[in-house]
């Protein structure tokens, strides 16, 4: 556990490096959630009168856009794969599986905490319908906390999938254009999951992708019940034990075929 640990510190430490960089997305999460309640505003006024609530969630989405977003990419790691440096991942006293595991996740985190949280501290601020308000009790925050910490980790087997389809594709661009667009789609990130007809939201709580991304900010927004929630946790335990087999077994299968030339 501490050389995973050690894993994660390092690939945080590489990330507060960029401080700078992610520093700069800050103005970018603030205006696209100003703009997504200018356009919901346009777009629903005559269709649902609860507008606070799909502000809440608006916000909620782009604070912790890192979390949810298939768009962030480790391109060291896609390099290291196409190069044949994955070579020296053999070499490792560590799981290959699960130390990607711990690079990609921590990524996340520290790009969490450089870009989105002091975004809250603006959002708040607002006025009306435009701010984040959420009035939810403690017990609520730690559930949601509990959740989005699922979902971190959903979110990050199910990139980990991308990357292990590089070793065929030769490229995460294609794998990633066609995953993260029906990731973000089908996870109702780009258009609130509330607004889908009720048969299409049956249907896409079959995939894992809701619940990584709408399923906790539905929660904390008050568009779950107590029955909904309990489902919802354990649809998320399932599919992270499924998709962390799966992918280990993948990834393993195809690391013993794999024939990396040069010298």
């Amino acid at each position: 556990m501490r050389r995973y640990l050690s894993v994660a510190v390092a690939e945080f430490k590489r990330g507060w490096q960029y401080r700078h960089s992610a520093t700069m997305s800050m103005p970018l999460y603030f205006l696209r959630g100003l703009l997504s309640i200018a356009i919901i505003c346009a777009f629903s006024a005559a269709q649902h009168s609860n507008l606070t609530a799909t502000s809440n969630y608006l916000w909620l989405i782009n604070l912790f856009y890192p979390v949810v977003s298939a768009w962030v990419v480790d391109y060291d790691l896609n390099t290291m794969i196409k190069s044949g440096n994955v070579a020296y991942e053999y070499i490792k006293p560590l799981d290959i599986y699960f130390s990607w595991f711990t690079r990609l996740l921590s990524r996340r985190v520290s790009q969490l905490y450089l870009a989105s949280f002091p975004v809250i501290m603006i959002a708040v601020l607002l006025p009306g319908h435009w701010g984040f308000h959420v009035h939810a009790t403690l017990i609520q925050w730690v559930v949601f906390l509990f959740l989005i910490v699922l979902a971190l980790c959903l979110n990050v087997v199910l990139s980990l999938l991308v990357y292990i389809s590089v070793f065929y594709t030769y490229s995460i661009t294609g794998s990633l254009l066609v995953f993260g667009s029906i990731m973000e789609f089908m996870g109702g990130t780009v258009i609130p999951f509330s607004f889908f007809p009720t048969g299409m939201q049956a249907v896409f709580r079959l995939f894992p992708f809701w619940y990584g991304a709408a399923f906790p900010f539905q929660y904390l927004t008050g568009g779950l019940s107590w029955h909904q929630l309990y489902g919802g946790v354990g649809a998320q335990l399932v599919w992270l034990v499924v998709l962390i087999a799966g992918g280990r077994w993948w990834l393993d299968h195809r690391l013993h075929r794999i024939v990396i030339q040069g010298g």
